[in-house]
């Protein structure tokens, strides 16, 4: 009798656990919660989406030049900022990116953009097309170059290894 019922248990529990709803589907139908949208889709001409870790200290120290680097601060005026944590399934969030729509979890935009490593930043125009990627953390001088390689629209034109090195951004 205890066998059956260690097995009843345990088919509970793998049918429970091999369910195909995600995190992203229980949110969107439990209306209980009230969750929110956060649309992430650019407002300014540019936009700077951070996929980012909680417990990435690469993230930690970009945030911490975001607020803290004045040059870094300057050269991001004209471009909106939106990080996005790839490990919070709390949020909902929706953007458009290179005219293919995407909407959930933090978890489920990373995955969408295929980010393996943090932060992984995203310049997008006011459409939502990628003009550029950058794969990890950058020194503050740098991304602040990169900066202005984007809203001098130097991208249409220039590679942007050239145009880091033209500007003495990099070595």
């Amino acid at each position: 009798m205890k066998k059956l019922v260690y097995l009843a248990v345990f088919g509970l529990l793998i049918s429970s656990c091999s369910n195909n709803s995600s995190v992203n589907d229980y949110l969107k139908s439990n209306s209980s919660k009230n969750i929110s949208i956060i649309n992430l889709n650019p407002k300014k001409d540019y936009e700077m989406l951070i996929v980012e870790s909680s417990d990435c200290p690469y993230c930690h120290k970009l945030q911490q030049d975001l607020t803290t680097n004045q040059e870094l601060i300057n050269s991001l005026k004209n471009i909106e900022v939106a990080p996005i944590l790839a490990d919070d399934t709390s949020k909902l969030y929706e953007i458009t990116i290179n005219n293919h729509k995407i909407e959930g979890t933090g978890q489920d935009i990373a995955y969408d953009l295929g980010v393996n490593a943090y932060p992984n930043i995203f310049f997008l125009n006011k459409s939502g097309k990628v003009v550029l990627n950058v794969p990890g953390y950058v020194k503050p001088n740098v991304m602040s170059c990169i900066a202005n390689y984007i809203t001098s629209k130097s991208y249409k034109t220039t590679d942007i290894n050239a145009y880091l090195k033209q500007n003495k951004c990099i070595s």
